[in-house]
């Protein structure tokens, strides 16, 4: 891992944390307006999202109003070898920390790549030149990513969003093909 990459992700974790409760959720509601209006999510049945941690925009939100509109959630479930599937999200999914104590599926459905619709991408950070993400450090998403063919978009907060990648962009790196921002820095 790069140092540059790691110091980065040590600042956005600061920022996230450091946000402000109220100018978060008024921030997450203005992104997931955007969202639900967009062509990419009126026009997609099977939707992959994260069960998202704390410092993260909630995508609970998210998982409701796919619900109401009888679309499919699917969330990722880490494999070996720095791998990832995605899961069917149902009443009968049972939920399980993951060793990056995050929420997966245990029994879910797994659903082929090329049925998802629209992948909700997380990460730290997020750059208008070339739409490129700050992730987490594994490499799933972008391995996931690498020969997956439907579309793409990440919900930024402000504190997420750059003009330019603060961070070295690698060639494994894939760029995410909307941006849903909330707001300038």
């Amino acid at each position: 891992m790069q140092p540059e990459k790691k110091k980065q992700r040590t600042v956005q974790l600061g920022r996230l944390q450091s946000l402000d409760k109220a100018k978060k959720k008024q921030e997450s509601a203005r992104l997931y307006n955007q969202l639900f209006s967009s062509s990419e999510w009126e026009n997609s049945s099977v939707i992959a999202t994260t069960m998202s941690g704390g410092i993260e925009v909630d995508t609970t939100p998210v998982i409701k109003q796919a619900t109401l509109e009888s679309k499919t959630i699917v969330i990722p479930k880490t494999l070996p070898n720095w791998q990832m599937e995605f899961q069917i999200l149902d009443f009968q999914t049972q939920l399980v920390k993951s060793k990056f104590d995050v929420l997966e599926p245990e029994n879910g459905i797994t659903v082929s790549k090329d049925s998802i619709d629209l992948i909700l991408v997380p990460g730290l950070g997020f750059a208008d030149a070339g739409n490129f993400r700050l992730g987490f450090g594994g490499g799933y998403y972008d391995r996931f990513l690498d020969d997956y063919s439907g579309k793409t978009i990440s919900l930024v907060l402000s504190v997420q969003h750059f003009e330019q990648p603060g961070w070295p962009v690698e060639s494994h790196d894939i760029p995410i093909q909307t941006l849903i921002k909330s707001g300038v820095n």
